[in-house]
């Protein structure tokens, strides 16, 4: 069975001044889909762009004319971001997936009820500061730094490739208590995301 981990960065979620790690598992009538948002430089034929590009190729003397053709002209930097869509249900009971810490404390609804767990992941993710921003050594708080954790498929810790650092945009977690009153949907996009941990000299700073 196909299981999607999604880990919180740890942060001291209940202020008791320790860090907590809490993680969602998703397995559930699971859908999973990769997009890739792309980041163009240039994009589209403005004007200006086929100006600029005709005069280079004639600088260059190259024999192409950018005027008058249906083309589009493109560059890419790196830009855009990749987003990993999904979808699926939480149920009332199933124990085996983690739900928040795993410690069976407050934080903790695996095996609860739907309102349980929605409660959690919604308190969780509104609690939450997940964002590209360090660690901050100083208070102790988020020394990790403020990304979430992705696994999925083959990105993961036993697959080919690393887990995928994300933000979650817009969550939405929709109990339909008329139709189905023991199971709710919960749908994420998680969108790929760059850290801006800088390198910490434990040593270098410990002098200042």
């Amino acid at each position: 069975m196909t299981t999607i981990r999604f880990e919180l960065p740890p942060f001291d979620i209940d202020g008791d001044g320790n860090t907590e790690t809490l993680a969602f598992e998703l397995s559930h009538n699971l859908s999973v889909e990769h997009t890739v948002r792309t980041g163009w430089l240039t994009e589209g034929s403005q004007s200006s762009v086929i100006d600029l590009l005709s005069d280079v190729a004639a600088e260059l003397d190259l024999n192409e004319d950018f005027s008058g053709k249906r083309k589009g002209l493109y560059t890419d930097l790196g830009g855009g971001v990749a987003v990993v869509q999904v979808d699926a249900e939480i149920t009332t009971g199933d124990g085996t997936n983690q739900w928040g810490t795993g410690n069976g404390g407050t934080w903790d609804a695996a095996g609860g009820t739907v309102l349980e767990k929605m409660a959690v992941l919604n308190e969780a993710l509104i609690r939450a500061e997940i964002d590209s921003r360090p660690s901050d050594v100083l208070s102790g708080d988020y020394p990790q730094g403020h990304l979430a954790t992705l696994h999925v498929g083959e990105y993961s810790s036993s697959g080919r490739f690393d887990p995928i650092d994300v933000v979650p945009e817009e969550p939405k977690i929709v109990h339909d208590t008329e139709r189905e009153s023991s199971t709710a949907t919960v749908s994420i996009n998680f969108a790929s995301a760059a850290s801006l941990e800088a390198p910490w000299d434990a040593q270098e700073q410990s002098k200042s």
